[in-house]
């Protein structure tokens, strides 16, 4: 298979499609031309409106800015205005799904954040010779956040961990890159005397 085809493939799975969003602005639309055809149709073959006449619904609109209360009218705007505002970021924004590409294979690989997360906290709890649960991984789409619990009596330099996890990270290749962020939380004993 040829890259282009991959790297579409990858695309499609680490990016969350509009398609919701696009159906929902385009029934809302749909709906809304359908009434305004309606009430045109009715207004010419002489029957009365539904709701209202084509006229009285324009001249209603161009005395919007005058109507009273003013307080449902500068509601209504705001309301309308963040509406707007979410379809637009909707539009621009990324729309990533969490999810990761694993480069440098000869197919491709998408590997779910929670997967990444397992693993790696895996992984270090093994190199650090930890219990079960005492390392917590967050894979997020640019940072993965590691804590690491050691044992009472245990001590576990944050660079290590950093190192260790940095290590991992490198042999999975993901795409995009991600920045390690390492944290040692106090022991369960030393929280609890702290109390």
């Amino acid at each position: 298979m040829s890259n282009s085809v991959l790297n579409r493939g990858v695309r499609r799975e680490t990016h969350s499609p509009r398609t919701v969003a696009a159906v929902a602005v385009l029934v809302v639309l749909a709906a809304a031309a359908v009434f305004v055809g309606i009430e045109i149709v009715r207004w010419l073959t002489g029957l009365g409106p539904l709701l209202v006449t084509p006229g009285d619904g324009l001249n209603a609109l161009a005395q919007l800015p005058d109507a009273e209360p003013q307080g449902a009218v500068v509601a209504g705007g705001a309301i309308a205005a963040l509406l707007g505002l979410v379809l637009v970021w909707l539009a621009i924004g990324p729309g990533r799904r969490p999810r990761h590409a694993l480069s440098g294979h000869p197919i491709a690989v998408v590997c779910d954040n929670g997967v990444l997360a397992s693993a790696i906290a895996e992984q270090l709890r093994r190199s650090l010779d930890l219990a079960p649960g005492a390392v917590v991984v967050g894979v997020g789409s640019r940072s993965i956040d590691v804590t690491v619990r050691p044992a009472p009596g245990q001590n576990i330099e944050k660079d290590r961990v950093r190192a260790l996890a940095a290590e991992e990270i490198d042999r999975y290749e993901l795409s995009p890159g991600v920045k390690v962020h390492a944290r040692i939380a106090k022991p369960a004993d030393e929280e609890g005397r702290d109390r």
